[in-house]
């Protein structure tokens, strides 16, 4: 019914609203941890947002169209990175830290001199930033993508492509950009061992990242049979409420 959508469009638009006013926003990190054959110390983190509203805790899956629709997400995600970085400071965390870009950021002229203007206020290591940008949403804006890219390269920032192989530009995406990390799309991960057509798909993505000296993460790793043949194929990362739900505190790997 179009009145319901319209209503529920209205509301949720007054939401983001009075969240964004009243400071309603909040950062939540997932731990991505290493493979179990990864020998790496390295504690790594994705920023995600949430909203905190009368004693709800309401994901970005509900929102974050309807922010996107009208103009607000670009006000969202430096909010949350900022309260990200006070958290970073807060805690002394070390690790690498992920934050998703809306393809919306992109537009914004002055959005990477707001991110450095945060990054010098919190005394932020640029090398331990990395953004990500996700696939299936920026194939229209291609070149103004690139552009945008290296110019976060050349500020000293990390990329990353998420939920990769999901779009149609993938080996493109690959040839173009200059890619630290590989998020795989986790359509290709939760039935990784029901599925051989998944599993040579996830196969072939690492094969071709250790050519390219790329790090793998693998999304929606939801058991230890996961992990193990992650493990077998040397997938890098595992990420996934197996390996820890979005919490509002880092965690260690130990």
């Amino acid at each position: 019914d179009i009145s319901t959508v319209l209503k529920q469009n209205q509301e949720k638009s007054s939401l983001l609203i009075s969240a964004i006013e009243n400071n309603e926003i909040y950062p939540y990190f997932q731990p991505i941890k290493p493979s179990p054959n990864n020998s790496s110390a390295l504690v790594i983190h994705e920023l995600l947002m949430r909203i905190k509203h009368d004693d709800k805790v309401i994901s970005a899956y509900e929102f974050i169209e309807i922010a996107e629709a009208r103009g607000l997400i670009n006000k969202m995600d430096l909010m949350v990175i900022e309260k990200a970085f006070q958290e970073i400071n807060k805690t002394s965390y070390e690790g690498i830290l992920f934050i998703n870009l809306s393809p919306k950021s992109l537009i914004v002229g002055d959005f990477i001199n707001k991110i450095n203007s945060l990054v010098d206020e919190y005394k932020i290591d640029k090398e331990k930033i990395v953004f990500e940008i996700t696939e299936r949403e920026t194939v229209k804006n291609f070149s103004l993508l690139e552009r945008f890219v290296q110019n976060l390269k050349s500020e000293g920032y990390k990329f990353a492509i998420d939920d990769f192989c999901s779009g149609f530009s993938t080996f493109h995406y690959i040839k173009k950009f200059p890619i630290d990390y590989l998020k795989i799309d986790g359509d290709f991960i939760v039935n990784i061992n029901k599925d051989e057509k998944d599993k040579a798909f996830v196969n072939s993505i690492a094969t071709l990242a250790k050519e390219l000296k790329v790090q793998t993460i693998a999304e929606f790793v939801e058991n230890e049979e996961i992990v193990k043949t992650l493990n077998e194929l040397e997938i890098d990362y595992c990420q996934g409420y197996h390996m820890g739900r979005p919490s509002e505190e880092f965690v260690s790997l130990k």
